[in-house]
C-alpha cells in the first residue's frame, strides 16, 4: 500500500478479520480518527499536486495515449496500484492554474508557507519539463501525423471493447487480482502492436507516467512522511553501469540495523562511488552464524540529488 493512499485504503481494512487476527496493536479510536483525518487531507493534497503536474504535458487534457482508454490499469476505478487518471481531473482546467488547487488549505498552512508550497510545485514542474523523458514526450506528440493519430484512436477503441465490463466479467467475475492482470495484459498487447510515430508516442507516455510516479509519488512520499534520507555505511558497492542508474551494495551489522531497511526507502550511501541519494528497489537478507546478518540491496540512483538536497 502506497503511503499516499493510507487515508482512503486503511478505513476499509480496520475491521477486516484477517487484519485483526494479525495481532495489530490497539489504537485509541479518537487517535485513529484524527490520524485518518490528517491522512485523508495529505492524500488529497498529493492528488491535487500530481494532477496539476500532469497538466503540463503536451496536449493535455486531450491526451491520445491508448493507456488512458476506459478500464485500463491507469483509469479503472477498481483496485489498482496506480495513481489513476480520472475524467474529473482531465476536465477541471488544471493547466490554467498557477499552482495545485487548495493544497495549502488542505495542509492547514499559513499564508507564507502556502506561498512557498505553491512556488515549490512550480519549481518541480519546471524541472520535470526540462527532463529528457518529458521532452521526448513533447517531441513524440508534435510528430503525430494523421495516420498515427488514427492508429492511436483505433487502439483506444480496441481497448474499450476488450476491457468492457462484459469481457472483464467473462474473464473473471469477482477476483480483483485476475481482473487486474487481465487489464495489464490486454493493454500491453494492444500498445505493443502500434507502429511508427504512434508507438513512439505510447512509449513516451509510459515513460513520462513512470517518471511522475517515481518523483511525485514514490520519492515525494518518503520525503513527506520520513524526512530527509538517512546516511548509511555500506560495503561492496558496485558502481552503476553507464546509462543504467542502478547500484548494488551491502549493509552489515546487527539484525535491527539491517531489517529496518525496506523497499522504497531513501538513503545516502557512505561511499564516494555514489554521491547522489538512492531509492531501494530490491533486498536480499543473508544470515551467517559467524558473521551475523547482512543485506544485499539494489537501489536506483536519484541523479542530481547531491546538489538538490545536500546531505548534512
Amino acid at each position: 500500500m502506497h503511503p499516499f493512499t493510507y487515508g482512503s485504503r486503511i478505513p476499509g481494512l480496520v475491521n477486516e478479520p484477517l487484519i485483526a487476527n494479525l495481532g495489530m496493536p490497539h489504537v485509541d479510536e479518537s487517535e485513529l480518527a484524527e490520524w485518518l483525518h490528517n491522512a485523508r487531507r495529505l492524500e488529497a493534497a498529493h492528488r491535487r499536486t500530481l494532477e496539476w503536474l500532469r497538466s503540463s504535458l503536451s496536449g493535455y487534457p486531450l491526451l491520445r495515449a491508448p493507456q488512458l482508454a476506459p478500464e485500463t490499469p491507469l483509469t479503472t476505478l477498481e483496485t489498482s496500484t496506480q495513481f489513476i487518471w480520472t475524467k474529473q481531473e482531465l476536465s477541471s482546467g488544471l493547466a490554467l492554474l498557477p499552482a495545485p488547487p487548495r493544497v495549502p488549505e488542505l495542509l492547514g498552512t499559513d499564508a507564507t508557507t502556502g506561498a512557498a508550497l505553491d512556488q515549490a510545485a512550480r519549481t518541480v514542474a519546471a524541472q520535470l519539463s526540462q527532463s529528457p523523458v518529458w521532452q521526448t514526450f513533447t517531441h513524440a506528440a508534435s510528430a503525430l501525423d494523421d495516420q498515427a493519430k488514427g492508429e492511436l484512436r483505433q487502439a483506444r477503441l480496441q481497448l474499450k471493447q476488450r476491457l468492457s465490463r462484459e469481457r472483464l466479467d467473462d474473464h473473471e467475475p469477482t477476483l480483483a487480482l485476475p481482473r487486474s492482470q487481465y487489464r495489464v495484459s490486454i493493454t500491453e498487447d494492444i500498445t505493443a502492436a502500434l507502429t511508427g510515430a504512434a508507438m513512439s508516442y505510447a512509449d513516451a507516455f509510459d515513460s513520462v507516467h513512470a517518471l511522475l510516479t517515481l518523483t511525485a509519488c514514490d520519492v515525494f512520499s518518503e520525503l513527506a512522511l520520513y524526512g530527509t534520507p538517512q546516511q548509511m555505511e555500506v560495503t561492496h558497492v558496485e558502481v552503476p553501469e553507464l546509462g543504467r542508474p542502478i547500484v548494488e551494495f551491502e549493509v552489515e551489522g546487527d539484525a535491527e540495523n539491517t531489517l529496518r531497511l525496506d523497499l522504497g526507502q531513501l538513503l545516502w550511501l557512505g561511499s564516494t562511488a555514489v554521491r547522489d541519494a538512492v531509492r531501494i528497489e530490491g533486498k536480499t537478507l543473508n544470515f551467517d552464524l559467524m558473521g551475523g546478518a547482512s543485506v544485499h540491496l539494489t537501489a536506483r540512483v536519484l541523479k542530481g540529488t547531491a546538489q538538490a538536497w545536500p546531505p548534512c
